[in-house]
């Protein structure tokens, strides 16, 4: 006897572009979302992914024209009652703070009720319910404000679980989370969709951790859907496709790079199935060449404190940091840990309250602020807060003009090719995505030429290939003498690209070793591979350190 499928929602013929946009976004878009499907939709940067999600729920239709229909439950989205979209479609952003209203924790799941008028002697019971579910009691009066990123992002997805939604849209919702924050999403995501039979479809250019606990994969590129079904042929289907194969989930990657499967067997997505079906004695090291520190010192930190408010505790405390001339440093650690205060620390954007930074051997409060910041280069996770042009490529030749460039529109011109932008140089840089936003803001500070790049979270955003793009270029300049800083989530670019690790917890740098030696030993901030491998006794972090 076959299964049931019942479609809970369907998209036919749809076509949609922008308002003043050449081209549509969207073309010829045909699918069906059964009811308990898991789907995830990955593709690069541009191909339509975010403007796909936000056709399943009313309120979040972009401006433009659209053609073809989308229902749910067999009802035109267009005619459904606004009470039952707000309540049985969820929609959670990749960015926390657009989300929240509220003050506090249980003022924003009380809110969700009220707006969608619940009855007052029901919402406390909801709330109780809701909380005791998730488990999130020990937040419930926190300010929403002192929250991590992974927590304001829970209390995004209980704020929507609260009015018992039937499907749940997430674009990237774990694009600003620390892998262990990511797990801990993901696993409560698994919860919601298993035990509560909530559908879920979410973008993600990470699928290490979601593919394993989704059953579709929809693959988009330029505007159309180029797959959609099952995981396993999905993920064949990127792999015939030599562009997309950055996509690839590091443990899959490895197994068919290296011919470890049989034709009989299906790939593994995780680590104890990886480690079922990898032969023993079957692989081994080759481990990239680090980049050897140069003796010159850089910067130095000395004894850092630093505290927002006298009666706050201190996020740095007693710190201590030394980078050489031509380092590429990746600082890692949890949401809300420091990472972000210590980087504008580093630069003088923040005053410690005790404790020096000296660049050049010169305590930073000597140097003239425009003679900084023409040696260092500081890309923040607002990269939107340095637009000002109506066009990538004017915000590109205005920077050029202040820094007295000889032929700013070349200047321009070559730093788009540079950055792989070109394609967007005519458009309004606050209406790209949010990874395309920081790649233009890196542009700006790269025609400086400084000698020091502090960035905060560089890839957040980014697609696979970008990301890769972003890592060999940024290698290029680091041989070419640039000194790097990172503050990153992400741990197996970090293993890929930085030459120098470090782990910051308590206010202090508790580890700062080369990739190999650091990863090796961490048990949670690690790399898919290396957990995978370790019982080999191997030392790679990544699938291109490994051969046969």
């Amino acid at each position: 006897m076959g299964v049931l499928m019942v479609a809970i929602a369907q998209i036919e013929q749809l076509q949609f572009q922008y308002a003043l946009a050449n081209q549509p976004s969207l073309a010829e878009i045909n699918l069906t979302v059964n009811a308990g499907d898991w789907v995830v939709v990955a593709g690069p940067s541009g191909s339509g992914k975010t403007t796909l999600l936000r056709q399943f729920k009313r309120e979040l239709w972009p401006v433009g024209q659209r053609l073809g229909q989308v229902s749910f439950n067999g009802q035109l989205l267009a005619d459904l009652d606004p009470a039952v979209s707000a309540q049985k479609i969820g929609f959670v952003f990749q960015n926390p703070e657009n989300q929240l209203v509220m003050d506090t924790v249980i003022q924003e799941l009380a809110f969700s009720l009220e707006n969608s008028g619940e009855a007052s002697a029901n919402i406390q019971k909801r709330i109780a319910e809701l909380v005791s579910f998730l488990g999130i009691q020990d937040i419930l009066y926190a300010s929403v404000h002192e929250l991590s990123g992974g927590q304001k992002q829970l209390v995004n997805l209980a704020a929507i679980l609260i009015l018992q939604p039937s499907l749940l849209v997430l674009d990237e919702p774990t694009a600003q989370l620390d892998p262990i924050a990511t797990k801990e999403f993901m696993s409560l995501l698994q919860r919601v969709h298993d035990e509560l039979g909530i559908t879920i479809i979410m973008s993600e250019h990470q699928l290490d951790d979601v593919l394993p606990l989704a059953n579709q994969l929809w693959l988009m590129t330029n505007g159309c859907l180029s797959y959609q079904g099952p995981v396993d042929q999905g993920l064949q289907a990127i792999w015939q496709q030599p562009t997309l194969r950055d996509f690839m989930p590091e443990i899959p990657r490895l197994f068919w790079q290296q011919q470890l499967t049989t034709e009989t067997e299906s790939v593994p997505l995780t680590v104890v199935a990886g480690q079922r079906q990898l032969p023993v004695g079957s692989i081994h090291d080759q481990l990239r060449p680090i980049v050897a520190a140069t003796q010159e010192t850089l910067l130095t930190a000395d004894h850092l404190d630093f505290q927002y408010t006298k009666n706050e505790p201190y996020v740095l405390n007693q710190l201590k940091l030394t980078v050489h001339t031509g380092n590429w440093l990746a600082i890692v650690g949890k949401n809300g840990i420091g990472k972000s205060t210590l980087l504008k620390v580093l630069i003088g954007l923040l005053e410690p309250r005790r404790g020096t930074v000296r660049l050049l051997e010169r305590p930073l409060q000597k140097w003239p602020t425009e003679q900084l910041f023409k040696v260092i280069g500081y890309l923040s996770q607002q990269p939107a807060d340095q637009f000002s042009a109506e066009s990538v490529r004017i915000e590109f030749e205005r920077r050029a003009v202040q820094l007295g460039r000889e032929h700013p529109e070349e200047a321009a011109t070559a730093m788009l090719a540079k950055l792989g932008l070109t394609d967007l140089a005519d458009n309004d840089p606050q209406d790209t995505s949010g990874g395309e936003q920081q790649l233009i803001a890196l542009g700006i500070i790269l025609l400086a030429n400084p000698k020091l790049l502090i960035l905060d979270e560089p890839t957040k955003g980014l697609d696979p290939l970008r990301k890769q793009a972003l890592g060999r270029l940024l290698q290029q300049l680091q041989a070419e003498g640039l000194t790097i800083i990172m503050a990153s989530h992400d741990m197996v670019f970090s293993a890929r690209f930085a030459n120098q690790c470090a782990l910051l917890f308590d206010g202090a740098i508790v580890a700062q070793e080369a990739p190999h030696q650091f990863f090796q030993s961490n048990f949670f901030y690690t790399t898919p591979i290396n957990r995978l491998l370790r019982p080999q006794d191997s030392a790679a972090l990544t699938w291109e350190e490994v051969d046969r």
